[in-house]
C-alpha cells in the first residue's frame, strides 16, 4: 500500500515523501529547503503586491500612458528589488555553508582528541611519528624526541613496526603529553597531536578557498 507524508503544504508549494520517516542525516537539509522556499516564496509574494499597487496607482490617474510608464517602472523596480533580495539570499547560505564547515572541522577535531584519550599514549605517539617519518626527504635515520615517562613504551610501539628508516628514541624533558619532534640532518619537524589536528585543519580551509575561488571564476 502507498502512500504520501506531507511535510510541507502553502497556497503554492507542497512538499510530501513516499518515505515512513525523514533520515536524521537529511533532516537539516530538507529544514534548510523548506525555509529558502518559504523565504523565496514570501520574496515574489510580495514583489506581485507591489506590482499590482503601481499598476492601480496608475490605473487611476486615467492617463494610459501614465499607466504603462508606471507598470514598466513597477516591473523594473520589482525585478531590480527581487534580484538583490535573491543576492543577499545567497550570500546568506553560502555563510552558512561556512558556519556549518567550521562547526564541523570542530566537532571532527574534538571527536579525534576524544579517540586518542581512549587509548595508551604510548600508540598514539607511535602513530604520529610514523605518519611524521613519511616527511623526512630524504630517508635518513631520525632521532624521535618524546616526554621522558614515554621513552621505553613508545620505543617498544616502535619496534613493532616495520619502519622504513633507523629511529632513535630519546627522552625530552620540554615536551608532555602526546607531544613529540622529528629531528634529521634536514632539520625538526613537530609531529604531536596538536601539530596533526592543527595542519589538517589549514589544509581543510585552504582547500575551501581553493573552491571558493575556482566556483568564482567559472
Amino acid at each position: 500500500m502507498s502512500y504520501l507524508l506531507t511535510l510541507h503544504r502553502d497556497t503554492v508549494h507542497s512538499l510530501a515523501t513516499n518515505a515512513r520517516c525523514v533520515p536524521a542525516a537529511e533532516l537539516v537539509p530538507l529544514q534548510d529547503a523548506m525555509v529558502l522556499v518559504e523565504r523565496l516564496t514570501g520574496l515574489v509574494a510580495s514583489q506581485e503586491q507591489r506590482v499590482t499597487e503601481a499598476e492601480q496607482s496608475a490605473r487611476q490617474a486615467g492617463e494610459l500612458v501614465g499607466y504603462e510608464a508606471g507598470k514598466m517602472k513597477a516591473l523594473h523596480d520589482a525585478s531590480h528589488q527581487l534580484a538583490l533580495a535573491m543576492e543577499q539570499l545567497a550570500r546568506d547560505q553560502s555563510r552558512q555553508r561556512e558556519e556549518l564547515r567550521e562547526a564541523l572541522v570542530a566537532l571532527a577535531t574534538g571527536m579525534v582528541r576524544c579517540i586518542a584519550a581512549e587509548l595508551a599514549p604510548e600508540q598514539v605517539l607511535a602513530a604520529l611519528a610514523v605518519r611524521a617519518f613519511e616527511q623526512v626527504v630524504p630517508q635518513q635515520a631520525v632521532r624521535l624526541h618524546v616526554p621522558q615517562e614515554l621513552v621505553e613504551s613508545v620505543r617498544a610501539q616502535l619496534g613493532l613496526r616495520d619502519l622504513a628508516l633507523p629511529v632513535h628514541c630519546v627522552a625530552d624533558a620540554s615536551l608532555q603529553g602526546l607531544d613529540c619532534r622529528v629531528e634529521s640532518q634536514a632539520g625538526s619537524l613537530l609531529a604531536g597531536l596538536d601539530e596533526m589536528l592543527s595542519c589538517t585543519t589549514q589544509r581543510l580551509s585552504l582547500n575551501r578557498q581553493t573552491q571558493a575561488c575556482i566556483a568564482e571564476s567559472a
